[in-house]
């Protein structure tokens, strides 16, 4: 055993001297590996004009769609350069002069260009404002107009309504007049009627008195109010004749002895 393991130790130590003697030469010499030597760095690459120009076109072609959309007055965007802090740094004073008017030159022109669009904004809302209000005008004419026609509509009724009732009243009276003399034509026509007037008293009693004893004789006396004197009447008689007889029986009568007058009778 103590053979065997002096034997693995030799063995291993052959190895290593081995290995020793092959690789120390290359590590010494420097032929075991190649040196790799890293790429020359790109300079930086520096902002100009023409550059930043692109960038510019489009914040103006942003400021432009943000007016049309608000209508309502210009809008700016800041400008913002693409070059870095470390390209800005490298920029001759020339180039830093120009890059630094570039944005005001942009702006100038979004200025221009957001005047441009403002302006017939502007005018299409004053023609708006104009149109509204000549329709406003129109509107209100309209409506004054409708209500004269209806004002006129009304007066017309009512004179037509008027006339139709003074019509109407006119042909009332008409018929009560016609009714009137309708009525008034049989009494023209009656016979004419008699009566004999034995007195005309002031005092109603006394008439009265007068009334009864006639009618105790057998005459048709009665009392009529005329002229403020009550008046005595003996009839009436549809014949005069007949009339004038009864005044000769009121003459001759013992009793009443009363002289009376023939007068035509109207009731």
């Amino acid at each position: 055993m103590m053979e065997k393991a002096i034997k693995q130790r030799l063995v291993g130590g052959l190895v290593l001297i081995a290995g020793a003697a092959l690789f120390l030469p290359m590590v010494l010499d420097g032929s075991g590996s190649d040196l790799v030597v890293p790429p020359m760095p790109q300079p930086p690459k520096v902002a100009n004009v023409e550059d930043i120009q692109p960038h510019l076109e489009s914040e103006i072609a942003a400021a432009s769609a943000s007016v049309d959309a608000a209508q309502a007055g210009p809008v700016f965007h800041e400008v913002v350069p693409a070059a870095t802090a470390s390209a800005v740094e490298d920029v001759s004073p020339d180039d830093a002069y120009a890059l630094a008017q570039a944005p005001a030159q942009a702006a100038t022109a979004a200025t221009a260009t957001a005047t441009a669009v403002i302006a017939p904004s502007v005018a299409d809302k004053q023609a708006q404002a104009r149109l509204a209000t000549d329709k406003a005008a129109a509107a209100e004419a309209d409506r004054a107009a409708a209500k004269k026609a209806e004002a006129d509509r009304l007066a017309r009724e009512k004179i037509e309504k008027e006339r139709l009732e003074a019509g109407k009243k006119a042909q009332e009276a008409k018929q009560k007049v016609a009714q009137l003399q309708a009525a008034a034509k049989p009494a023209a026509n009656l016979p004419e009627a008699w009566v004999v007037q034995v007195a005309s008293l002031s005092a109603r009693d006394k008439a009265d008195e007068l009334v009864t004893r006639l009618r105790a004789k057998g005459f048709r006396a009665t009392v009529v109010h005329q002229s403020g004197n009550w008046k005595v009447l003996v009839g009436p008689e549809l014949r005069k004749e007949v009339a004038e007889s009864i005044k000769q029986r009121l003459a001759t009568d013992p009793e009443l002895k009363l002289s009376g007058w023939v007068q035509a009778w109207k009731p």
